[in-house]
């Protein structure tokens, strides 16, 4: 994350304290520390300080400069965000289009975001101290972004850019087929037992349950909780006399190809090192 460090914000005379502090907190939330305002005016620091919540210690530290030209003076790439349209905009870049030349300058030298003011942008004059512009797409009909949503967006397109956040992986396996065969015979018997389906009916049936269980990742865990749906629902149907009490099976156990005169099955029999609660 260290070159996280060398991005500095630097809000031009930002107007509200509770843009500032959202946009610290929109820092804190991808690493980002370096905080700039240029000439702001008299902020109203108690709502900053509310806004920032856990990211106080940014709006603490910020710096404050008169001009541009000094909040930018030790940055060696200086990217302008504009919404506007124009002879001197057209060239705009999509930040995340843009993220991966910031992160491989941000390895030898500091890198600026520049950001305008909430109610007129950045001046023509600004602009030509940026040595590359970004525009975040949004809808032509309204394409004004507020100040912390425009930051907290091209923190997050240069932090997915870096690599650093991976998905957490699934701790349970996929579930094995003797694993999914079982839950199928349970859930067979739960759909005859509750007079989803006749059993005339149930083997065509279960190929559209089997489909649409099929079309996504099945792991043990997710098939162990489905396992104990059909149980229980078998437990009330028992209960209710919608099936004898010598037809409803215990628990998930049997042998394999049994029948009922209802057309219950009893799943197969698991290894003997398989659990059995879910």
């Amino acid at each position: 994350m260290a070159r996280f460090e060398n991005f500095r914000i630097v809000l031009v005379q930002p107007l509200y304290g509770g843009n500032v502090g959202s946009v610290c907190r929109a820092m804190a939330n991808f690493g980002l520390s370096d905080l700039a305002l240029v000439s702001p005016p008299a902020l109203d620091l108690p709502e900053a300080r509310q806004m920032a919540v856990g990211a106080q210690a940014i709006l603490e530290n910020r710096r404050e400069f008169p001009t541009l030209a000094e909040a930018v003076a030790d940055c060696g790439i200086v990217v302008g965000a504009t919404g506007r349209q124009g002879l001197y905009r057209q060239h705009a870049i999509p930040p995340r289009e843009l993220a991966p030349r910031l992160l491989e300058a941000a390895e030898n030298s500091r890198v600026a975001l520049v950001f305008g003011r909430e109610d007129k942008g950045l001046f023509n004059s600004e602009i030509a101290l940026c040595t590359l512009l970004l525009r975040i797409p949004s809808h032509p009909d309204y394409f004004s972004l507020n100040l912390a949503m425009a930051v907290l967006i091209a923190c997050y397109e240069l932090f997915l850019a870096s690599g650093h956040w991976q998905p957490p992986l699934e701790k349970s396996p996929e579930a094995p087929s003797i694993l999914r065969e079982r839950f199928f015979t349970m859930w067979r018997n739960m759909l005859l037992a509750i007079g989803f389906m006749e059993p005339e009916k149930a083997d065509h049936m279960m190929l559209g349950i089997r489909r649409i269980f099929g079309r996504g990742k099945m792991t043990e865990d997710d098939v162990r909780i489905l396992m104990g749906v059909a149980r229980q629902t078998l437990w009330v149907a028992e209960k209710a006399g919608l099936i004898p009490a010598q037809e409803a099976p215990p628990n998930d156990q049997g042998k394999s190809g049994t029948m009922t005169p209802s057309g219950l099955a009893s799943p197969p029999t698991p290894p003997a090192s398989e659990t059995q609660s879910p």
